[in-house]
């Protein structure tokens, strides 16, 4: 069981070669910058003998950056704000991580008396997770009167966010 590309720490050089605009194909509100991740989960299946069931080996959840939908405008890497505006990029791409550290744990423990429905309960694991990171990112995204950082404009609200995240991701470190 692995995770790939999680835990990591951004840079700017994550983002590409800074934009003069911001790209026609992105359909969001943030305008000075944003990082889209991608989350794969590979497999296979076994029989485990001892319980009767199959159930999946080498499970490997990646998180990686989507290099082609991910963008930052020119001078937000040496502006002022530049370091809390990584912050919050950084924020995205962790909630992407415990998304697959979820996905990975989901995925260990399934088990089925079929080949067939293990796959699909395994197809299901990965969607329902998966969506469920997305709305998380979603509302750390939102306005405040939702709980939100406004895209990290809301000092408040993302110091709390950041110590949420934070604490979320240490999860693993426990017993």
């Amino acid at each position: 069981m692995t995770i790939l590309g999680y835990p990591k720490t951004l840079a700017w050089a994550n983002f590409g070669w800074p934009k003069a605009s911001v790209p026609t194909t992105y359909g969001g509100t943030h305008v000075d910058c944003h990082i889209e991740t991608d989350i794969n989960a590979t497999y296979s299946t076994t029989f485990d003998s001892a319980s009767g069931q199959n159930i999946l080996k080498n499970v490997k959840v990646t998180v990686k950056i989507n290099s082609l939908r991910s963008w930052v405008l020119k001078g937000v890497p040496t502006s002022v704000d530049q370091a809390a505006i990584l912050k919050h990029e950084q924020g995205h791409y962790n909630i992407a991580g415990i998304t697959a550290t979820d996905i990975e744990n989901a995925l260990t423990n399934l088990q089925n008396s079929t080949v067939k429905d293990l796959l699909n309960d395994a197809k299901t694991e990965v969607s329902d997770w998966t969506a469920a990171g997305q709305t998380e990112e979603d509302t750390y995204d939102g306005s405040v009167a939702d709980g939100g950082t406004d895209h990290g404009n809301d000092i408040t609200q993302q110091s709390a966010w950041n110590s949420k995240i934070a604490a979320a991701s240490s999860l693993n470190d426990l017993p």
